[in-house]
């Protein structure tokens, strides 16, 4: 019984990579909008470098729940750091922010990247306490 929910736990920290992307790319996209900067430069808003991040982050969870259900192997400490990094990341003083603006569409990607941080942090929390 404690090998699959082990097992669940898995699926769901890959589930929810896979929702962090489609979340990113399809369903609350980040703004497509540039910053001007004071000598005349256009920059891309802190939501694109957010989405980078967050688009690495799942692509590293994809990947080590993968490689832990193919080997049977637990990951819980890269599911919790990943959990953790994903809530971060959209905090304008820890990492890299979002759009101040209500109004923009990065606030609900905001949203969903902190959802999904604290699903992947239960879930890795979660592998930690089974027993096997």
């Amino acid at each position: 019984m404690n090998k699959k929910l082990s097992m669940i736990m898995q699926i769901i920290c890959g589930l929810t990579a896979l929702v962090v992307l489609g979340a990113i790319y399809i369903w609350a996209p980040v703004c497509d909008q540039f910053l001007q900067l004071a000598n005349g430069n256009m920059t891309h808003m802190r939501c694109f470098y957010t989405a980078h991040a967050a688009t690495y982050l799942a692509i590293l969870l994809l990947v080590s729940s993968v490689v832990s259900l193919a080997t049977k192997n637990k990951t819980a400490i890269i599911s919790l750091i990943i959990g953790i990094m994903l809530i971060t990341i959209t905090n304008d003083t820890i990492g890299i922010g979002v759009c101040k603006k209500s109004t923009m569409s990065c606030i609900q990607t905001a949203v969903w990247l902190k959802g999904c941080g604290i699903v992947t942090i239960i879930a890795g929390a979660g592998q930690l306490f089974i027993k096997e």
